[in-house]
């Protein structure tokens, strides 16, 4: 009997402490709500290269301490996402030219293999589980949510390598992925034609991969990659809309990606 008794006191202690720690505000939480924040204003073009993140101010929007912010910006700058700028903290990184040609080139690579390898894998719950991102992605942009569509073709690339089952492709790609969907974000921003673009060369590589041709997919996949590469490479070539960036705590003209309406850092 006494031993039930502890039992229950044990256990009720239990359960007051689960809850407390529920209920109070957590370090970890906050860093990742910081992190996640950041990270997907950064790739969405919402805070763009060049811009100073201010801790203060950042702690302030999110009403959590500066503690948390400061380790998310650390975790951002390992992911080569921000930089510290001597005097200012952090800004947000920019990509050169050199930079975003390699990412292109292994992104074509890696995402041709998983369409190889997922191929197999396919079957038509899975298939139907891509046509329908696709669908998604074209009622975003004809709603005008650009955000939402890159968001939905995203992930059906995503979604091809993950059916691949080959977890090392898997991880290569997700190493780059933080890069991709920034350069997407670019070309979107400058290229008003690349939805239509997008949702045909993504339409060709899915009625390839139903009808499990692997040559066809290889080739879509290039095509959507290559045409990509090129629309940016042309606009980084002849765009006459340069504007010098912070990067690296100098400033550039050339051979940087050059962005159009700064903006505020949460002023």
């Amino acid at each position: 009997m006494q031993l039930t008794k502890i039992l229950s006191g044990v256990k009720w202690m239990q359960i007051v402490f689960i809850y407390v720690t529920l209920m109070l505000p957590s370090n970890h939480n906050s860093q990742d709500r910081a992190y996640w924040y950041l990270k997907d204003r950064i790739i969405n073009l919402e805070l763009r290269p060049g811009e100073r993140l201010k801790t203060v101010a950042i702690a302030k929007a999110l009403d959590i301490s500066r503690t948390p912010v400061r380790e998310a910006l650390g975790r951002l700058e390992q992911e080569g996402l921000v930089t510290r700028d001597s005097g200012w903290g952090y800004v947000v990184k920019g990509l050169s030219l050199k930079e975003a040609r390699d990412i292109y080139k292994v992104r074509e690579a890696l995402e041709v293999e998983a369409a190889r390898e997922a191929i197999g894998n396919l079957d038509d719950k899975a298939l139907d589980q891509l046509a329908q991102l696709l669908r998604k992605a074209e009622k975003h942009w004809e709603s005008g949510k650009v955000k939402e569509f890159r968001k939905c073709t995203r992930q059906f690339h995503l979604s091809i390598a993950h059916a691949s089952n080959n977890d090392a492709l898997k991880n290569l790609i997700a190493v780059i992925d933080d890069r991709v969907r920034l350069l997407g974000a670019i070309l979107f921003d400058h290229h008003l034609d690349r939805g239509r673009e997008s949702l045909a060369q993504n339409r060709a590589i899915l009625q390839a991969l139903k009808s499990k041709d692997v040559l066809a997919a290889e080739q879509a996949v290039r095509v959507h990659v290559s045409h990509a590469r090129e629309c940016m490479m042309k606009y980084l070539t002849h765009s006459s809309s340069s504007v010098q960036l912070l990067y690296n705590n100098q400033q550039y003209t050339k051979n940087k990606i050059s962005l159009e309406r700064p903006v505020r850092v949460m002023a």
